[in-house]
């Protein structure tokens, strides 16, 4: 018992994506249960993972969203949510919750999109499940948003993110035509969309933005301070707003040189608090 309430703890103190993690872990646990286990992988039903047919996705149109919970195998899991922990820490360091979860499941929507429209246009036919196009997207929104960042591997040293990005585009593009063509489908799509994202945040418009439902202003008290003095308050939030983004900004170009052990414990909770 001591184990499970570990667990529940963890759930309930952890961020997002460690509750994508716990999820997508019971998922696969349930899976085990319930599907039988051919050929290295579980048979999933079509009505829970995606196919490249459209019919069927008229007739289960939830797939396109339930099939980024599924795995076909224990090893396909493993390396998609060690993938995932990492991914998203750094994610965080230059974006916020909203953005996370837009980023995540848009990308799996559009990617499965994509799958099924080259299904129609090529003729192919499959089914596919994992969460690798939705971590494709935050993998890639990252590299894009920073490329010159450092991360260090392993054995192998320091690499910047966007040299990582590459190999693993490289990948999936010679491997279009091994059995597998609309995983890697998929993957592609996926970092597509964490690309554009990342592209119209750089160029001021932030996706996420379209799930804030704006409050109506009340105006009850608006007789009341119609004559308050506010050019000079006003002038002072705008000093203030200009100070913080230098700020982001040389924190920033900081991380793309040195990289983000390189800050302070300042600069960490400066940077951590802007995105909030």
């Amino acid at each position: 018992m001591s184990i499970l309430n570990e667990i529940k703890q963890q759930y309930k103190t952890g961020d997002v994506s460690q509750k994508l993690i716990f999820i997508n872990i019971l998922v696969f646990i349930i899976s085990a249960m319930c599907f039988s286990f051919v050929s290295n992988q579980f048979q999933y039903p079509n009505w829970l993972a995606l196919s490249s047919n459209y019919k069927d996705v008229l007739w289960f149109p939830w797939t396109v969203f339930t099939y980024g919970f599924f795995h076909s195998e224990p090893i396909h899991l493993l390396f998609n949510l060690i993938f995932l922990y990492y991914i998203s820490s750094l994610f965080y360091t230059f974006f916020n919750t909203k953005q996370f979860l837009t980023v995540y499941f848009l990308g799996s929507f559009f990617a499965g999109l994509i799958f099924v429209a080259f299904g129609y246009f090529f003729n192919y036919s499959n089914l596919i499940v994992g969460a690798s196009a939705s971590i494709m997207a935050i993998f890639m929104a990252v590299a894009t948003f920073a490329p010159s960042y450092s991360i260090r591997l392993p054995l192998l040293g320091y690499f910047k993110i966007w040299q990582l990005a590459f190999f693993y585009i490289f990948l999936d593009l010679v491997q279009l035509l091994s059995e597998n063509t609309g995983g890697h489908i998929a993957h592609l799509s996926g970092a597509a969309f964490g690309f554009a994202f990342s592209f119209l945040i750089k160029k001021g418009f932030d996706l996420s933005e379209i799930f804030t439902i704006k409050k109506k202003k009340n105006n009850t008290f608006k007789k009341i301070y119609k004559n308050k003095p506010i050019k000079k308050y006003q002038s002072v939030r705008v000093s203030d707003v200009n100070f913080t983004q230098r700020q982001i900004d040389e924190i920033l170009e900081k991380i793309s040189k040195s990289g983000y052990e390189s800050l302070t414990k300042e600069e960490k909770e400066f940077l951590f608090a802007a995105n909030k």
